[in-house]
């Protein structure tokens, strides 16, 4: 099943698929849950580019620690 499906203006996220905590923090603070105890997050774009410095490095420290 995929974590992410990208949509023209957004994107969904699925966040029990993400294993780090901090970034499932700020999916959830950023996205739009698609129903209430879903772990689908829908975010626009243009949000996640403002974000896109932090997601790139939490993105290398969970690579660093699953080495």
């Amino acid at each position: 099943m995929n974590t992410i499906i990208d949509l023209t203006s957004g994107i969904l996220i699925d966040r029990s698929q993400i294993p780090n905590p901090y970034l499932r923090l700020l999916l959830t603070a950023v996205g739009q849950e698609l129903a209430k105890g879903s772990p689908w997050v829908a975010i626009d774009k243009r949000a996640v580019s403002r974000y896109e410095p932090l997601l790139r490095l939490m993105g290398r420290r969970f690579q660093h620690a699953a080495a």
